[in-house]
């Protein structure tokens, strides 16, 4: 009977690998979800048009909320790591970055994308008659779906601030690459801010005017997936890091 432990280096290497996995089935799943619903979207009679195209929109809500669990296991699965440098920090990362932003956040922008297709739905067994009052509702669930981005867009800037202030601290990954992704959510949370002071209040759009500030965090994200998944954690240092105790 093999009773061989694995070595603490071991599992941390493991842990850099299923980070690095996450984060590409986040950022997949969020291309896939826009895949599914953008045409949808583009339609002339948005939202009153999505029971049309009911099992695309079911499926690309579903993304979202994959990206949404998926994404919110990242902060979990470093907190035993970085609690022994600033347990503050590290639990700060996990209520911003897992409850708030990908639980919270996520659901509640499910919810209203779903409604939207229920509105839709009921506007087709009513008919044209209250095509008003329907669509007023179907604006009103939009423009709470921008406010839900807007507002989860400031508490992901803030959450990817303290994961990416306690990879430049620890030097878990080189600080060049913890330093871009401070930068990036910096620029991530100012292009929310001003979306949300600007007229409409419209979500912003990566690559498109304010969100051109979004690339930044978009590219590092992918860039720090492939060096967990390839190099994961600095040894010396997480070996020293994981000598500390509790």
């Amino acid at each position: 009977m093999n009773t061989t432990k694995e070595s603490p280096l071991g599992t941390y290497r493991k842990t850099a690998v299923i980070v690095g996995i996450l984060f590409i089935v986040g950022t997949a799943s969020g291309i896939l979800a826009g895949a599914f619903t953008a045409p949808i979207r583009a339609g002339s009679t948005f939202p009153l048009n999505v029971d049309a195209s009911e099992t695309s929109w079911i499926i690309g809500t579903l993304f979202i909320l994959l990206m949404g669990l998926s994404l919110a296991m990242v902060p979990v699965l470093l907190y035993p790591i970085f609690r022994k440098h600033n347990e503050v920090l590290a639990f700060g990362a996990v209520l911003f970055r897992g409850v708030f932003e990908n639980l919270v956040g996520e659901t509640l922008l499910v919810i209203s994308m779903f409604l939207l297709l229920t509105v839709s739905e009921i506007y087709g067994k009513t008919g044209a008659a209250d095509a008003s009052n329907f669509q007023t509702l179907g604006s009103m669930l939009i423009a709470a779906g921008n406010w839900i981005t807007n507002i989860n867009g400031i508490v992901f800037s803030v959450g990817t601030l303290m994961i990416f202030a306690l990879f430049y601290q620890t030097r878990l990954i080189p600080r060049w690459l913890s330093g871009w992704g401070i930068i990036g959510a910096v620029l991530y949370f100012i292009a929310n801010i001003v979306s949300i002071f600007s007229p409409l209040h419209l979500a912003p759009d990566i690559g498109v005017g304010i969100g051109l500030l979004l690339v930044p965090t978009a590219i590092q994200e992918m860039v720090f997936a492939v060096w967990m998944i390839v190099k994961g954690f600095n040894r010396q240092k997480i070996a020293a890091l994981s000598a500390k105790t509790d």
